[in-house]
C-alpha cells in the first residue's frame, strides 16, 4: 500500500437515528464551511487554496460534470460507491459515525466532496467532533505529529470550520480504535494488491447498496 495517498477519518458522536437520516441527506454548498479557503491553514500545504468551484478544471467540462454531480448524491450513494473498490471504513459504532477513507493516488477534488459529506453530519450530531485529512507517502495509519496533518474540520451542529489548532493528541487518540478497525480489515497489507474485508467496517445501511 505505498506510495502517495490521501486519508480522511472522524469519530463523531451520534445517534443511530441520526446516522440514518444523514446516510439520506443531500450534501451541503461548502457555505456550510465559515472558512472554506482556510483548508490547509497551519498545515504542510497552507499556501494552496481549495478549488471549490472547480475553475481549474473548467477545459475538462466532463470532469467538472462528474465532481458537480457527486455532490447531488447522499452519503449512502457516495460511500457505497466508494466502498466497491475496497479500503472504506464507514458505520454506525458504539454510539457514533465512524469514517476512515483511504485514497491511493487521489484527487484534491474527490477529498472536498467528502469533506462536505461529513460537514453535512453535523446537523445530526450529538456534539461538535474533529475531521481529519492527511496525507503519507507509504501507509493509511494516522500522522506521528501535527506536522503531517493536513486539515482538521470542526463539525458543529450548524456549520463547520477549518482549524490549526487541534490538539494533535487529542485527535489522535479519538481516530486511534477507528483506524485499528480500519487496518484491521486489510487482507495481506505487505502484498502486492492488498485485499479488503469489509465485513466489520461498513454498515448493513451501506453495505446493502454496495454496486456489485
Amino acid at each position: 500500500m505505498g506510495g502517495r495517498s490521501y486519508m480522511l477519518a472522524t469519530r463523531m458522536p451520534m445517534s443511530r437515528e441520526g446516522f440514518d437520516a444523514w446516510l439520506h441527506t443531500p450534501l451541503p454548498g461548502h457555505d456550510v464551511i465559515t472558512n472554506p479557503d482556510e483548508m490547509w491553514l497551519g498545515w504542510a500545504a497552507e499556501d494552496m487554496t481549495p478549488d471549490w468551484e472547480l475553475t481549474a478544471i473548467a477545459d475538462s467540462p466532463a470532469a467538472v460534470a462528474t465532481y458537480r454531480q457527486s455532490r447531488t448524491r447522499t452519503p449512502r450513494e457516495l460511500l457505497a460507491a466508494r466502498a466497491a473498490g475496497g479500503f472504506t471504513l464507514a458505520r454506525h459504532h458504539d454510539g457514533a459515525l465512524e469514517i476512515y477513507l483511504y485514497d491511493y493516488h487521489a484527487d484534491t477534488y474527490g477529498t472536498l466532496t467528502d469533506l462536505l459529506m461529513l460537514a453535512g453530519a453535523g446537523r445530526f450530531a450529538d456534539a461538535e467532533a474533529p475531521v481529519a485529512y492527511w496525507g503519507g507517502d507509504v501507509h493509511p495509519g494516522l500522522p506521528f505529529d501535527d506536522g503531517s496533518v493536513l486539515a482538521v474540520l470542526l463539525v458543529g451542529r450548524t456549520a463547520a470550520r477549518f482549524t490549526a489548532a487541534y490538539p494533535f493528541a487529542a485527535l489522535a487518540g479519538q481516530l486511534r480504535p477507528v483506524e485499528e478497525a480500519f487496518l484491521g480489515a486489510v487482507v495481506d497489507p505487505d502484498g502486492d494488491d492488498p485485499g479488503w474485508d469489509s465485513s466489520l467496517v461498513l454498515d448493513p445501511a451501506v453495505a446493502a447498496h454496495v454496486p456489485d
